[in-house]
């Protein structure tokens, strides 16, 4: 039928395929579109099926790219949902990265955060984890400062310590 022209395309083909039921599924006509080279990469075949209403939202799309690999990590994953606008700011996308377990603690998402630029100083990181009860006193929270070099000796701690007003002088 293909040769004489009857069916003018191999996309024409497969759409005939799937009518009379050679291929059962919209899945299964795009798999073979690919296997011929009509569909060039696993993407374009994951946007047509996006397109034809296999897959339904942008969400399930990438999830499926992740599934056979076209996407290998979850961050990459992540990021791609960013790039698209599925996640529109990279806080949503570190609080998406924590809810999914790539990001296990409230430290590694503010250490995540100062990487990324959404905190520019290790002392915003500090303020950030005492806000959210990850350090639950001022004097943690000086301490800390300490231990990672933001504050370099013991007086200039204890001169925080006294502006703060965790020391009251007479």
């Amino acid at each position: 039928m293909q040769t004489v022209g009857l069916i003018h395309t191999l996309e024409q083909c497969l759409n005939r395929m799937q009518t009379v039921g050679l291929i059962h599924t919209q899945e299964q006509c795009l798999n073979r579109m690919q296997t011929v080279g009509l569909i060039h990469t696993l993407e374009q075949c994951l946007n047509r099926m996006q397109t034809v209403g296999l897959i339904h939202t942008l969400e399930q799309c990438l999830n499926r790219m992740q599934t056979v690999g076209l996407i290998h990590t979850l961050e990459q994953c992540l990021n791609r949902m960013q790039t698209v606008g599925l996640i529109h700011t990279q806080e949503q996308c570190l609080n998406r990265m924590q809810t999914v377990g790539l990001i296990h603690t409230l430290e590694q998402r503010l250490n995540r955060m100062e990487t990324v630029g959404l905190i520019h100083t290790l002392e915003q990181c500090l303020n950030r984890m005492q806000t959210v009860g990850l350090i639950h006193t001022q004097e943690q929270c000086l301490n800390r400062m300490e231990t990672v070099g933001l504050i370099h000796t013991l007086e200039r701690c204890l001169n925080r310590m006294q502006t703060v007003g965790l020391i009251h002088t007479h």
